[in-house]
């Protein structure tokens, strides 16, 4: 008894210490609004594909994660980070003939850490790591008796990486990455063919699967150029985005390209500083 309570005096004794001992992290966060033209086909609601406009916004912070002040630079965490993404997109579509049209939205959150490998006084970076995102899509059908909504979720485990080069102007500096994206395996939701929305809405339950590649393909990549002037960074780009999966009834294929221009800043937060 008397040896726990030296453990739990020990332990409560040295994890304040290990806290402060914490540094402040870099935070670089990037504030984005994104439009492009769009891909749907979705065969719950109509067998015919849909093309039209999507827009949206989404926020994504990096940051390194924290390590002890006592490590150092050659601490094991150094050359480790993490990131994490909101993005919500609304869509309106119509079908090729005009005769039929439809909006939606789509809500995508996810966190993943990585390694990076840095060269040329970190002006060339590479990265890659896992990612865990999860995703719902919700479209609402304007000329339909029985099927007016569909609603699929995601939840997908992925691999990440990219890379990045900078390049520096007489007052300016300049950063030009590439990321991409794609899952492994998780699981996905989507309504039965037979079912209508009003049974989904009462307890009938629609397919529930275990996914993959195999029956389940996102690919999710960008190209963008930061550019920092002596105020401020902003960044241009483009973001590209192709889902396929589906059972032997339904068929879901999204395809969206967008334009991007984003805020980006960084900041230190001091957990111990006084508010």
């Amino acid at each position: 008894m008397l040896k726990r309570l030296r453990i739990i005096l020990a332990v409560l004794l040295i994890a304040p210490v290990l806290l402060l001992a914490q540094e402040s992290v870099e935070h670089d966060n990037i504030l984005k609004i994104k439009i492009g033209p769009g891909y749907q086909l979705d065969t719950y609601l109509s067998p015919a594909g849909f093309r039209g406009i999507q827009y949206g916004i989404g926020n994504e912070w990096w940051q390194p994660f924290r390590k002890d002040t006592r490590l150092g630079k050659t601490g094991k965490l150094d050359h480790w980070a993490h990131v994490g993404r909101i993005d919500v997109t609304g869509n309106t579509y119509s079908s090729t003939s005009r005769s039929n049209s439809y909006i939606g939205v789509q809500i995508t959150g996810g966190w993943g850490a990585h390694y990076e490998w840095r060269w040329l006084d970190d002006r060339q970076r590479v990265h890659t790591g896992p990612y865990l995102e999860a995703g719902l899509s919700a479209r609402e059908i304007l000329r339909n008796v029985n099927k007016i909504v569909s609603v699929d979720i995601a939840l997908d485990m992925m691999a990440m990486g990219g890379v990045s080069w900078s390049f520096y102007g007489k007052k300016t500096s300049y950063r030009l990455n590439y990321l991409v994206r794609t899952n492994l395996f998780g699981m996905d939701f989507m309504p039965e063919y037979w079912q209508s929305y009003y049974e989904l809405t009462e307890g009938v339950h629609g397919t529930t699967r275990f996914s993959g590649h195999w029956n389940h393909n996102t690919v999710k990549h960008e190209i963008t150029m930061d550019m920092q002037f002596a105020h401020s960074t902003w960044r241009i780009g483009t973001e590209h985005e192709f889902v396929r999966y589906g059972t032997t009834n339904t068929h879901f294929v999204r395809n969206q390209l967008s334009v991007i221009i984003a805020c980006r800043w960084k900041y230190r937060t001091h957990a111990n500083a006084r508010l």
